[in-house]
């Protein structure tokens, strides 16, 4: 019964996973890179998990292998994946990044050739789960010279990346994500040397170690950018900070956010639901042309006065997308007009 335990286990954080990766390949559109590799590392360890877990539930030993060349396929382009992104990040040339890359991709093709095939391992039913037995043969020891060379430069990556970082909280976010790798060496280990636990449960404790590793790096990621000059962290404080009224409404016409400037100059009283005919002297006519050319994705302006103090303003708004391109709130810049200034130009 164990082992139905463990496999779902694996299955669970397959799905877990990809769907964290897929989240963040979403909803971090300006994430860069970062963005794209997140994603990768998300459907490697989607392999990893899955193959093994399937591997572990399949009663036929014949067919095992199958799943769990899909899972060794998953390990080998975790690090392959892995090497790339620190290149990316020390800013290797693409000529020598190539040639890295290279040299590792055909590393991960022999591999999958001399470990992945079927005779490379005796596979065993037991009861509820299937696993494997290394025979010790040269394909077994290709497998772990390949796995720890590749470490040992990704060790040496990283310790160049954390080096040519300059402020602690970058060198922190390097170090978290290298103190990671060190999970996968010590899972590595019961297989490698044979022992009690692994002999029936081989599989367990480096599949959990890559999901380990992603998750670790992928909450390193989420938490790093919280503190990255982008759009969406700045905007933030620029929205409220600045001196002109900004009101987000929903494509019914109701106020869901509004900034100190807004708060102010509209008159908006705390804990009321405004909506937009509470605010401005509208007709009913004009708001529902505004709301109509909303939900079309339309952007305009429109001439009209704040109710509180009867004071002429324009709303310039503009429309913001979901990420399937439908409309979903509207963004309103309320520009006052000064009345003064107006006569006085006038005369």
């Amino acid at each position: 019964m164990l082992g139905i335990v463990l496999n779902l286990i694996l299955i669970s954080l397959a799905v877990l996973a990809l769907a964290a990766g897929t989240s963040f390949y979403v909803q971090e559109k300006e994430a860069g890179y970062v963005r794209g590799y997140t994603h990768l590392f998300s459907i490697a360890v989607f392999f990893i998990c899955a193959g093994y877990g399937i591997m572990g539930f399949l009663p036929y030993v014949n067919y095992a292998f199958i799943p769990r060349l899909v899972g060794l396929y998953g390990i080998d382009v975790f690090l392959l994946i892995e090497l790339s992104f620190l290149t990316m990040e020390l800013k290797r040339k693409p000529g020598i990044r190539g040639v890295i890359i290279g040299i590792f991709t055909l590393y991960v093709l022999l591999d999958l050739l001399i470990f992945g095939r079927p005779s490379a391992l005796n596979y065993v039913r037991y009861d509820f789960h299937t696993a494997y037995e290394n025979k010790m043969t040269g394909a077994f020891f290709f497998h772990y010279s390949f796995v720890i060379v590749i470490c040992l430069v990704l060790l040496y990556h990283g310790i160049k990346w954390y080096k040519s970082q300059k402020n602690k909280r970058d060198r922190i976010f390097v170090l978290e994500i290298i103190l990671a790798n060190f999970v996968l060496l010590f899972a590595a280990l019961p297989d490698m040397f044979n022992l009690p636990f692994a002999k029936k449960y081989p599989t367990f404790f480096y599949s959990l170690a890559f999901s380990i590793i992603y998750f670790s790096y992928w909450v390193a990621i989420r938490y790093h950018m919280t503190f990255t000059p982008t759009v969406k962290n700045v905007s933030q404080e620029i929205f409220y900070s600045i001196d002109v009224p900004v009101l987000i409404f929903d494509l019914e016409g109701a106020v869901s956010l509004f900034n100190p400037a807004a708060e102010e100059k509209c008159a908006i009283k705390d804990g009321r639901k405004a909506t937009i005919r509470d605010l401005f002297t509208l007709s009913d006519v004009e708001i529902l042309r505004l709301l109509a050319k909303a939900k079309k994705g339309s952007p305009g302006k429109i001439e009209t006065k704040i109710k509180s103090d009867q004071k002429p303003c324009s709303i310039h708004y503009t429309i913001r997308m979901d990420y399937t391109g439908e409309p979903f709130c509207i963004i309103g810049t309320v520009v006052v007009k000064d009345i003064q200034n107006s006569e006085e130009t006038e005369k």
